[in-house]
């Protein structure tokens, strides 16, 4: 079955037939559905949003957002609406990380952090990828693709390296990959000490030996980025290629940090699979 604007009502009542037998609720545009995954003490929440036309099997695009000092974090809702509104066939799902509200009344279970790279736990990533598992499963994705920003990316990267089979590719954006250089690097540029504390984190960086070789893994990062520069990225695309993965690297010309809603993203989460 397949649903086209000039069906708009069809679409939703088919879409609310479906959550009806899966237990999940519809996507609403343009503000995107809320909706949580998960069990009491895991719960993932985060806002669900549809192309215009959907089959029985769609596309899965999940979206992490960054570490998002200071405030809740909302910028990736509406990089999950422009890409629903740029693709085929597609739900894209914009989680909250563990820890983290968004504001408009969602929240995740578990510890947000201080934001110094200290969330990107093995705990937290296992807490995402249960969301995930759980998500694919009630929309009946016919494949799942993750997309993540900055301490996203790092959330990313830490959960492929869990369950090798979670996405069929993903897309990183400005990603500190290596995690104790990344700190370190941070520690100088805000002259924040914290950053220097011991914490339980996984670097993505030790864990690219458990990635997928079928995975089809693309960096994308701004050539002027000052949170997470080029190197990192580029020392994490090197040692991939050298285990055989399937992984490449772009720069966004004159771009910064904050890549997400830009268009080098969009054109490369477009044709993800």
């Amino acid at each position: 079955m397949q649903w086209t604007r000039a069906g708009l009502v069809v679409t939703i009542a088919v879409l609310v037939g479906v959550a009806m037998v899966h237990g999940i609720s519809p996507p609403v545009a343009p503000e995107g559905h809320p909706t949580t995954f998960g069990a009491p003490g895991r719960r993932v929440s985060g806002r669900l949003f549809s192309s215009a036309r959907v089959t029985a099997h769609p596309h899965l695009v999940v979206v992490l957002h960054g570490d998002a000092p200071g405030h809740d974090p909302v910028y990736q809702y509406d990089f999950a609406r422009s890409l629903a509104a740029d693709r085929d066939d597609t739900i894209v799902l914009a989680l909250l990380r563990p820890g983290y509200r968004d504001g408009l009344g969602g929240r995740s279970d578990g510890d947000r952090g201080l934001a110094v790279g200290d969330n990107y736990t093995e705990d937290a990533a296992r807490q995402m990828v249960e969301a995930v598992v759980e998500a694919a499963s009630r929309l009946h994705a016919r494949d799942t693709v993750l997309i993540g920003h900055s301490g996203g990316a790092a959330m990313a990267l830490i959960m492929l390296a869990d369950r090798p089979n979670l996405a069929s590719s993903a897309l990183i954006a400005s990603c500190p990959c290596d995690l104790g250089a990344w700190r370190r690097h941070m520690a100088v540029r805000d002259f924040n000490p914290l950053f220097l504390l011991p914490v339980r984190s996984v670097s993505p960086l030790s864990r690219i030996g458990q990635l997928s070789p079928k995975l089809d893994l693309r960096l994308i990062v701004g050539e002027r980025d000052p949170v997470a520069p080029p190197w990192l990225s580029r020392r994490f695309v090197q040692a991939g290629q050298a285990r055989g993965l399937r992984v490449r690297l772009a720069l966004a010309p004159g771009a910064g940090h904050e890549i997400l809603e830009s268009p080098e993203m969009l054109a490369a989460a477009k044709d993800l699979h």
